[in-house]
């Protein structure tokens, strides 16, 4: 939703400015609010002045090839389409730099990401800045100081056939400075749209799989929180409508529906994607 406040914003700029071409203005706006991309396309369709005003949008489409967002410094983004619907907004509070839905908007998104961008990504000091938040115990440990015991460092991750991933990490002992390789290969697939199942999982310690009541126990614990329905809470409905692994890419195509109200609508547009006015 971020995009499209951006867009809006500048199609303020173009009501008032008599009619510049409102797709190369969206196109400058988005360029400004990204770190880098490679290749950037905007099309809005069928939007007379007149809508503008109302804070209508009918039809929009973007399409990014190697889009590095600023809010993830570090992460490549291979190729990203997003199509809209029409889109109603409450100009006042707009020019007031908020973005308020007069009505729900809905979107199809499609991402792809490369292995060796996500890779890149896991070695960035953010990536390394949220591991170093986890806490947890490991079985027989308890109390505050063997919680802040371990850490991760080090993720990689690699795309194998059948929609399957291998993440290796290393477990960090903070007291002996040990550490202790950890590797999980999966599948997985998606139940209802919405609910990510993880398929015949394997986790190895040092090169030794792990008990089989562990596995379960990590597997149960992993599959409860890998929904998309938390985000429903928030005001966003999300579901998945094709995800594929193939060629060292992780293909995945999205239909996204926000409400008014939803917290995700909180974020403020940068002031330079707004044109000055005549």
């Amino acid at each position: 939703m971020e995009l499209i406040t951006i867009l809006l914003s500048t199609l303020l700029g173009v009501v008032g400015s008599g009619g510049i071409v409102v797709d190369t203005l969206a196109e400058a706006a988005l360029r400004d609010q990204v770190a880098a991309v490679e290749q950037l396309q905007v099309r809005i369709d069928n939007v007379p002045n007149y809508q503008l005003i109302n804070g209508r949008i009918d039809h929009t489409r973007i399409a990014a090839r190697g889009l590095e967002p600023r809010q993830l410094p570090g992460l490549r983004i291979d190729a990203i389409d997003i199509e809209t619907d029409a889109v109603a907004v409450d100009l006042g509070r707009l020019q007031q730099g908020e973005l308020v839905l007069n009505a729900p908007a809905q979107a199809a998104l499609r991402l792809r990401l490369r292995d060796d961008d996500l890779n890149a990504f896991f070695q960035s000091p953010l990536m390394q800045g949220w591991l170093d938040t986890l806490q947890f115990n490991l079985p027989g440990a308890v109390g505050e100081r063997e919680q802040n015991r371990y850490g991760l460092a080090n993720p990689s991750l690699e795309f194998l056939e059948g929609d399957r991933f291998r993440i290796v990490v290393d477990l960090q002992d903070r007291v002996t400075q040990e550490n202790t390789a950890i590797a999980v290969d999966l599948g997985l697939t998606v139940l209802n749209g919405h609910r990510f199942a993880l398929v015949d999982p394997k986790i190895t310690v040092d090169g030794e799989e792990t008990p089989p009541q562990l596995l379960e126990a990590l597997v149960q614990g992993a599959q409860a929180q890998l929904t998309l329905r938390r985000l429903e809470a928030l005001g966003l409905t999300a579901r998945i409508i094709n995800f594929k692994v193939r060629d060292n890419e992780l293909d995945i195509a999205i239909f996204a529906r926000i409400e008014p109200g939803s917290a995700f609508l909180t974020r403020q547009p940068a002031v330079e994607a707004v044109p000055p006015g005549p």
